[in-house]
């Protein structure tokens, strides 16, 4: 693009860091950055745009001039992981996966639909598009097994690694420890099967004598434990 101010080595790198090059180093003013994605979107036929690198790079430079750009926390650089974009004058839009529950333990990313309408200057989200599956699942793990063992070393007063004696009447679960550790899996994941335990050995240990004090703590009815 011949006197556009835009280095030409920008298209060719890595378009996950396209919108934060471009932001770093071009040199057109703001409202010349959104004069030329206009004047290339407007200058290329309607229907889906299969090279994304300019229309990438043009649209990081002007996103923040967008009413309603920075709705779900949206920003150009990440618009890197634009798939699916489409030209309909004067709408642009696009497809983009987003990595925010990834960060607290999700195996799924957020698909989110963008709509860019160049004669209004909008940019509308419909962030109801359903997830991807980004990382592998985690383990299925069946949890009654675990529980059984548990809840039968504990009315049998026997050793086991998971368990640590406190007395012949009370015991704690080294759930953190032994069965279930932060390592063993995405933290909601590791969560939720540690959720699934604590119910399940409740509800083995109740018909004979045991019930949960504390956390993660039993301690046998005539014991004289009580709850804190």
């Amino acid at each position: 693009m011949r006197g556009s101010g835009f280095p030409s080595e920008t298209f060719r790198e890595d378009p996950l860091r396209l919108g934060v090059n471009l932001a770093e180093r071009m040199t057109v003013r703001e409202t010349e950055a959104f004069a030329l994605l206009r004047k290339h979107l407007f200058g290329i036929a309607p229907g889906e745009i299969a090279e994304t690198g300019r229309v990438t790079a043009l649209l990081a430079g002007c996103w923040h001039e967008f009413v309603g750009a920075e709705s779900q926390r949206m920003h150009a650089g990440k618009l890197g992981r634009m798939e699916d974009v489409r030209w309909e004058p004067p709408v642009l839009s696009f497809r983009i996966e987003r990595h925010g529950a990834m960060g607290k333990g999700s195996t799924r990313a957020e698909l989110q639909d963008w709509r860019v309408d160049l004669d209004r200057k909008t940019a509308q989200c419909d962030s109801n598009r359903g997830y991807r599956q980004a990382l592998p699942r985690a383990e299925v793990v069946r949890i009654e097994p675990i529980a059984r063992e548990l809840a039968d070393s504990i009315i049998a007063g026997s050793s086991d690694q998971r368990l640590k004696w406190q007395g012949g009447d009370t015991v704690r679960v080294l759930m953190a420890k032994k069965v279930f550790p932060y390592n063993s899996g995405y933290i909601q994941t590791v969560t939720g099967r540690r959720k699934r335990l604590r119910a399940a050995l409740e509800r083995m240990l109740a018909g004979s004598g045991w019930r949960g004090i504390r956390g993660d703590v039993y301690s046998k009815a005539s014991s004289g434990e009580t709850h804190g």
